[in-house]
């Protein structure tokens, strides 16, 4: 048994003999030390088998004695196998984990990683991910990129590049005298092609999340906006490379150039995958066009669960679109929705408002910190949970909730017995708000598993329209705020 790590650190220290112990007068004369596993390591020479492991291991590209030699000697080999190994010639047979998490440390020191289960699949990633993301697209050779990607492919369910290289900008024609010719550095059409992902990602069939970032890290001074582009054709070969991946569960593109035709090419390619169940565009460039395409494809994708569209450019339309989408039944289940470092206007907050009274399902989570909330549209945002009884948690940090928001607040927190947190960091409110509101929502966390009676203040009909659709509340319309009832014209 290899006793340093089949055996954890945490255990073998919990068990440990206690300096106290060892002293003692009864343990001093103990000549066999049972707890002490290297006792015999400046005693005794080593064995034979530890001197012809020693050689195996320095030739296991020209021989592979794993399957023909005792477990005991396996384990031996593993501690004694180079990193170095080529991976055509240890990835089909070594399959010890301790090799490969000791293949990682020695390869890629400056990554430290946390609750890897899986060292083979983390390992081969990341030899994946650094080759694609120092290849020059000027020299890509496509048929080393698909050998790697067959090697490998078995064992990568996730795939991240946090940057790829762009193609050389080609110079102007050198003017000669004898020669009219155009040589404005204008006149040379830019290129912002990077290397086709399409060989690639069709290999890798196990694929189960994609994290793409279309940039160049550390420029320093070189610094171009030229870097972070990617043309139309880098599109169409992402979306080429997806068709063949079935069970394709996260979808993330951050920090690019993402714009509205771009975006929708994807969702066009996206929509047909029953398996996506989350999308990440956050800190990208998506306008309200692209917007609108993204509460399409939450109207007709069946299982997408969560979205994140933090820090983009989309204003009023786009939120309508999505706000329509969430209205719909049957759309997709969204658990959670993020917003956050989108300027919102009054009117984004009133088209929000006037959704999420009208879902009583879904999502679950509402994200919009840094929105720029105040005043009437914070007024707006606090009020919403007044009727909606579908939230469980809403994130409205870094937001100005100060005044009439804050008295809106608790007075939708009295009537809402469903939601369980609420982020109100940075917001300007009070520590007697801030208390009152812990006190309310420690009153719902007691109350989850308990069937919970309707409000009596919120009237259940209103000249036959459901308590949710009460107001004329409309973008046109934004004086009503949500729990604030007009005045009731009885039934004729």
């Amino acid at each position: 048994m290899k006793i340093p790590y089949v055996v954890s650190s945490n255990t073998r220290e919990a068990y440990r003999t206690t300096n106290v112990m060892k002293n003692s007068v009864a343990e001093l004369p103990r000549k066999i030390l049972a707890e002490d596993f290297e006792w015999d390591d400046d005693l005794t020479p080593a064995p034979l088998t530890y001197f012809a492991a020693l050689t195996l291991s320095k030739v296991f590209h020209r021989i592979n004695p794993l399957h023909r030699i005792l477990q005991k000697d396996v384990d031996m080999l593993m501690d004694l196998y180079p990193a170095t190994i080529p991976l055509k010639y240890s990835v089909p047979h070594i399959k010890d984990e301790q090799y490969w998490k000791r293949s990682y440390a020695t390869k890629f020191p400056d990554r430290k990683e946390l609750g890897i289960s899986y060292w083979k699949g983390k390992f081969l990633s990341t030899c994946l991910q650094d080759y694609l993301e120092k290849v020059n697209p000027d020299v890509f050779i496509e048929e080393d990129a698909v050998e790697l990607a067959t090697l490998v492919s078995p064992y990568i369910y996730e795939l991240g590049l946090s940057q790829l290289q762009m193609v050389r900008q080609p110079n102007p024609p050198v003017p000669y005298e004898n020669v009219v010719e155009d040589t404005c550095i204008y006149s040379v059409p830019k290129l912002y092609d990077h290397i086709p992902l399409e060989p690639v990602l069709m290999k890798l069939y196990n694929l189960q999340e994609i994290s793409l970032v279309f940039g160049i890290n550390n420029v320093a001074e070189g610094y171009l906006p030229r870097y972070f582009e990617f043309s139309m054709g880098d599109c169409e070969s992402l979306c080429r490379g997806l068709e063949d991946l079935r069970h394709l569960r996260l979808f993330r593109i951050n920090r690019s150039n993402l714009d509205c035709s771009k975006v929708k090419l994807i969702l066009q390619n996206l929509v047909k995958k029953e398996s996506i169940e989350e999308l990440d565009f956050n800190h990208c460039k998506i306008g309200d066009y692209g917007m609108k395409a993204l509460g399409g494809f939450i109207y007709i994708h069946n299982n997408v669960k969560v979205v994140r569209i933090a820090n983009n450019r989309f204003k009023e339309v786009g939120v309508q679109g999505i706000a329509y989408a969430l209205q719909m039944k049957p759309a997709a289940p969204i658990e959670l929705i993020d917003f956050s470092l989108n300027p919102m206007s009054l009117e984004c907050a009133t088209i929000f408002a006037a959704a999420f009274v009208r879902c009583k399902e879904k999502p679950q989570t509402l994200i919009v910190n840094s929105c720029g909330f105040s005043g009437a549209s914070a007024e707006k945002m606090a009020g919403l949970l007044s009727l909606n009884r579908g939230l469980t948690r809403l994130d409205m940090a870094a937001n100005d909730l100060s005044g009439e928001a804050e008295e809106t607040l608790i007075r939708a927190l009295e009537q809402n017995k469903k939601v369980l947190r609420i982020d109100l960091r940075r917001t300007h409110i009070s520590e007697a708000t801030q208390a009152k509101v812990d006190e309310l929502l420690e009153r719902n966390k007691k109350l989850i598993g308990q069937e919970i009676e309707p409000s009596d203040e919120i009237p259940p009909l209103y000249l036959n329209e459901p308590e949710y659709l009460i107001w004329e509340y409309n973008p046109n319309n934004p004086d009503y705020i949500p729990g604030r009832y007009p005045t009731r014209v009885p039934e004729v």
